[in-house]
This record gives C-alpha cells, sequence and structure tokens, in this order.
C-alpha cells in the first residue's frame, strides 16, 4: 500500500509537471512560427527536427530543475525532490540518463513507473539505471 501511495504522488507531481511542460510546448512553437511562415502543423507523418527541439525544450525545463534544487514545479508542489542514489544533488549527466530513460518509462505504457511497484527500495526504471531516487521533502 505505501508503494503504491508513491507512485500515486509521483504521478500527479508528473501530472502537474506535463501541464506546465504543455504550456512550454505552446510557447516554443510559437517562438518558431516566424520561421515557418505562420505553420504550426509539423508535415506528416512526422518532423523530426521539430520533435527533437520539443525534445530538447523539455530536457531545458526538467533537466534545469533536476541539476539546479532538485525540485522541478510539479515536484515542489508535491513536495519531492531528486537526487543521486547517496543523497546528492543530481549533475547534467544524471539528469540527461534520467530524462533518456523516464521517456523510456513512458513509451512502454508506463511500465518503468509501474517497475516501482516491484523495486525492493520503491525506485522506478528510470530512477534505479540513472543513479537517482525521488524523496519526501518535508520544507
Amino acid at each position: 500500500m505505501q508503494k503504491l501511495k508513491i507512485l500515486l504522488r509521483r504521478l500527479a507531481s508528473a501530472g502537474y509537471d506535463f501541464l506546465v511542460l504543455f504550456a512550454i510546448w505552446v510557447f516554443a512553437t510559437g517562438a518558431l512560427m516566424p520561421f515557418t511562415g505562420g505553420a504550426i502543423d509539423p508535415p506528416l507523418p512526422y518532423n523530426i527536427p521539430f520533435d527533437l527541439y520539443i525534445l530538447g525544450v523539455s530536457f531545458a525545463y526538467l533537466g534545469w530543475f533536476w541539476t539546479h534544487g532538485g525540485q522541478t514545479l510539479g515536484m515542489k508542489a508535491w513536495k519531492l525532490e531528486v537526487v543521486t542514489v547517496d543523497g546528492a544533488p543530481i549533475g547534467f549527466n544524471a539528469a540527461l540518463k534520467r530524462f533518456g530513460l523516464a521517456l523510456v518509462s513512458w513509451l512502454l505504457l508506463g511500465a518503468g513507473w509501474l517497475w516501482l511497484l516491484f523495486d525492493r527500495d520503491a525506485l522506478t526504471f528510470h530512477d534505479r539505471y540513472s543513479g537517482t531516487r525521488v524523496r519526501r521533502v518535508d520544507s
């Protein structure tokens, strides 16, 4: 039951951050419009440069907050912080690895998140393999 509460808190935090990211994506897309003749729809089936741009913008948001205080806005709202397994602040390389592995966790239909329910230390897939963990903070 405790692991389920941890998972739900972390998913709530991620949901909050998704809302923030969505607003950032709208702004980032709008910033490109002068260079695309006002087009906002990437050509089908995919526009790989645009997708990479959005991934970069997403990492800029998440990576910045993870490496500068350990808390995104969603994590701050849900009183969580990301640290190394030793409890130290994470650096750029750990943030990049965590971001990439979190993408895999989501692409596997959330299986990387459900991993937490079976992990002995209640870590997600991306926690375990990036050398990070999320802990609750009281402040």
